[in-house]
Order: C-alpha cells, then structure tokens, then sequence
C-alpha cells in the first residue's frame, strides 16, 4: 500500500448489511483509496424548518453555517424520489455545506462541485486505469509477509474488484469536485451521509490541502495513520449530522430505498476479497473516528487542528491514542546471495512499514480463518466511535518494523524485521507469528518452519526471536531462505511460545461470522 498506487481519492464505500456475515466494505487508504461507511437516510423526502435547538457552534462567526445564500437551518423543496434537478442539487449541497460548517467551525471557501456518475460508468473508469506490474509484486509481498493474504489472492484484482463493487462517492483534491456514485439506470440521488461526508474532505482540503506530502504517507502505515485522521474527521463530522437528522434537531433530505443502498453494518456477499484485506483498509473508519473523538475530548475542535498541522505517522497512534517511540529498523539489501534481488525503485528503498494495525489484522485473519488462536476472533466494538479493535498482546508493543521483497526469476521472498518495546513484546509477535504458520500445518527442517500445503502460505520461514527483535526471513525453501539472508543461516527458530504467558485465545463459534457479541480487547501500552 504506497502512494504510488494511490489516486488521490477520498471515497465513500457501500457498506450492505447481512444477518449471516459481518465482513467489512468500507475501505480505502493505503496505496489505494480512502474511503468510509456511510449510514442510510430515513428522514421525509422533503423538509421543513427544524424546531430551534442548541446545536454546536456559536454564532460568533456568522459567515460559519452560511454558504451562498443559504444558512443550516434554511428550509429547501427537495424530493429525490423522482431524480435532483439541478435547481434541487444546488440548495441540497449549499445547505449541507453550510451545516458540515456550521459542525466542524470552519468556512469553506468556494462552493464545491457535486456530480453524479452511474457504478457502471466508474467500474469503466477503474478498468483504465494504468497496472504497475513491478510494484504489484512488490505489494503483494508486503501483505504475504504480515499474513494477511496468501499467494492464492491476486492483492491487485482483489482491491480492484472491491472498490468497483462498493464506492458510493469520492472527493477528488486534483478536480476540487465531488462524484456521487449511483446504480445503474437509476435516476440520479445523493445520500444525504455521503454528502456530508465527501463536503468535509473538501472543507479540509480548502482548510489544510490534503495534497500536502505530509498527509500521504510514505509507508503502509503512515498512510493508514494519516488517513485514520481524514477519515476519522469526516466520519465524525458524517455521524454529527446523522445524529441531528435523526433526532429531530435538522429536518434533512430522504435518500430513496435502493439495491445500492447501505448501513453502518459490515457485510459482504462476496467471497472476494478476503476479510483480512477488507478489514485493513477499513481500519481508519473503523478507529479514525475514536481517534478524532478522543482529541475533541481533550481539547476540543482546536487539539484536532493540532493533529492536522503534526499528523499522526503511525497506526499506534491511532489506536491508543500516544504515539510510541519509533526504532528505526534497518535491514541490509545487499545481504541475499544466487540471485536474489530487491526493488530498490520501489517503496522506501524497496522496503515498507507495515505497523500494529497490519500486524494485527494478519494475526486475526489466521486466528479466525485458520484457528491459530493468537487474537481474539470477534473484535466488534461499540462505543459509538469506533468499530474495531485492532489490538491484543502479540501486536502491541510494536515500535518499528521494514519489510524487504526479494525476487528471483518467478520466486518470491522477504525479510521482515520488527522492533518491540520489550523483550516479552517480542516474544509474543514470535509466538504469535509461528502459531499462524503451524496452523498452517508448519514443520521445523534445519530451524526453519516449512507450510508445504495448498492454501496460500506455502513456503520457508526463519523466525528469529533476539531481544527486542524478531526477524522473519521467507522464501519458497530452506535453501532459498539462507540465500536471502545468509547471516542466519543455521539461526534456530522460535519454538513458538513465549517468556510470558501463550498468546492464544479460545476461539469463538463461528468466527468468521463476528456475530455481534462485544468483546473488550485488553491493550498493553508500555
């Protein structure tokens, strides 16, 4: 996931509720899109003035909350269930500007365009769009080596296929304008959540421009925590407005029932992508949110402008809300002898950081999809803010970590090194990771665990555990992994356990159905 790959959209995804399932649809940071949930809209198809009611801001700024010609409180003759006029567009947008202002304290500074474009039009557009076929492959290493997919997931056409099927709208910084996406044949609506959302990212690219290196990212993790702000701000901003739409506080514009049509549930019907990849990328709308509201807790409207001018660089932040102290980890690109070769063109000098968010999700995705037992299966939340917890023992703790891709003719490999704030950290990411790999069905040969079956994870892996650190070295066989990393060659595995206590957790029924319970996750934050 690398701003290379990125098109510098910030999306709103379809998010479709199931009774059976509650896989993520939401995604978007990353190396690719941002994106969001959004909520589905119930309100009459046409409003009135809301009786008056205390609502956030002052009236100290007058021009906050009104937007060319129309205030927040303005009432509008909007009826979507026949298709927007542009007369109807229009006040729609000006008076949704005026109350995403009148939220977040801040003036727009020119009206922001909003068009619609049918799903099949943007599956059209996405299939255009230009393939690099070298970082691919590099990509598709960093997420093998945290376990979050196997090699039996094509990492590219997964996410292609996933943002096809399931953005609901995006802001594009590059066109200052907004696309509302629609279903085929329908005559054209905006949801009134999706608007609010995709107006605050326009706010905050007229306020902070999003197009600021700082706001990128130049690694895995970088990107995921920069984007747990922007997203965090803009979903916060989206349930504010939700909120006051429901209680009576505004009246609001209805969105007509639709086959497109979504709920702040996670569910998919389709088998593709796997929940893993889901599940990452919908990490900063899952914790952005809490993230955002913890900063508003603390100081207000102005701690989360604090965060914007130093945006938060890693995913740990994000989740506990402190910022760890970082290691940089260093890894030797010159060590791999018999061909094996970097992509020094690609990434940060061929490597990328993947962090405890990443980290985490590939230990749940072997504990739910393959019963390794190493985090909690059902990790469900529901304090109004956040929606996930990616957090547990064999994650937390982190405090750097470089993955580096090898390639060799059509073979794969990589050395990953992590960096923990104790040794015992260390011992639980090892314990964690080995555990994954013999639910795999993992054997030691020469002090490296062999996968030698058909799902995915087929492989060599060298898991060395060395006081704060754990290197893991990876490669089709034992002969390929001391290739890639010579100096330890002959270095004995983790055993897979721990100084501490065992990293598992008892699985829950039917795990890969997360159904509802909530489970507190302990985090240890040293």
């Amino acid at each position: 996931m690398r701003t290379r790959l990125r098109t510098l959209l910030v999306v709103v995804l379809l998010v479709a509720s199931s009774a059976a399932t509650a896989n993520a649809t939401a995604a978007g940071a990353s190396g690719v899109d941002r994106g969001s949930a959004s909520a589905s809209a119930t309100a009459p198809a046409t409003d009135t003035p809301a009786p008056a009611q205390a609502d956030d801001a002052t009236d100290s700024n007058r021009s906050i909350g009104y937007v060319d010609g129309y205030r927040y409180d303005t009432a509008i003759d909007v009826d979507q269930s026949d298709g927007l006029s542009d007369a109807e567009i229009r006040a729609y947008v000006r008076r949704t500007m005026a109350r995403v202002e009148r939220l977040r304290g801040h003036d727009f500074e020119t009206p922001v365009p909003v068009n619609v474009m049918s799903r099949d039009a943007y599956r059209a557009n996405r299939s255009n769009a230009p393939t690099n076929a070298t970082y691919a492959r590099w990509n598709q290493q960093v997420w093998e080596a945290a376990l979050i997919v196997g090699d039996e997931t094509n990492l590219s056409s997964a996410t292609s296929s996933y943002y096809s099927n399931s953005v609901q709208g995006f802001y594009s910084p590059s066109d200052d304008a907004i696309e509302i996406i629609v279903p085929s044949g329908k005559r054209a609506y905006i949801d009134r959540a999706t608007l609010a959302h995709e107006l605050t990212h326009a706010l905050q690219d007229q306020t902070y421009d999003l197009g600021a290196a700082k706001y990128g990212g130049e690694t895995q993790d970088a990107q995921l925590a920069t984007s747990g702000l922007i997203e965090g701000e803009a979903r916060y901003v989206q349930r504010q407005y939700t909120r006051r739409c429901t209680n009576g506080t505004w009246r609001c514009v209805a969105t007509p029932s639709s086959d497109d049509s979504s709920s702040d549930s996670l569910a998919s019907t389709d088998p593709s992508p796997p929940q893993s990849l889901q599940y990452t990328l919908y990490f900063p709308y899952a914790s952005g949110p809490g993230y955002v509201n913890e900063l508003i807790e603390r100081g207000g409207w102005a701690a989360v402008d604090a965060a914007w001018r130093d945006p938060p660089t890693t995913t740990s932040e994000v989740i506990h809300g402190d910022a760890p102290a970082v290691t940089d980890v260093a890894v030797d690109r010159d060590a791999a002898t018999n061909g094996w070769r970097t992509y020094p063109s690609v990434g940060v000098n061929g490597t990328d950081t993947l962090g405890e968010a990443s980290i985490f999700m590939g230990l749940w995705w072997q504990s739910a999809r393959y019963d390794a037992g190493v985090v909690p299966t059902d990790i469900r939340a529901d304090d109004g803010y956040r929606t996930f917890r990616y957090a547990a023992p064999a994650s937390a703790g982190w405090a750097g970590d470089a993955v580096l891709p090898y390639r060799n003719g059509d073979a794969d490999g990589f050395v990953w090194k992590t960096a923990w704030e104790t040794e015992t950290d260390a011992g639980d990411f090892a314990a964690g990771y080995v555990a994954a790999l013999k639910a795999h069905g993992a054997t030691r040969e020469d002090g490296v665990w062999i996968v030698s079956g058909d799902d995915g994870y087929r492989g060599a892996y060298r898991v060395v555990h060395a006081n704060e650190t754990v290197t893991v070295v990876n490669g089709p066989d034992v002969a390929a992994v001391n290739d890639i990393r010579p100096s330890l060659a002959g270095s004995e595995s983790s055993p897979g356990t721990s100084g501490g206590s065992s990293p598992g957790f008892g699985l829950l029924a039917g795990a890969l159905a997360l159904l509802g319970a909530l489970l507190v996750v302990l985090v240890r934050r040293r």
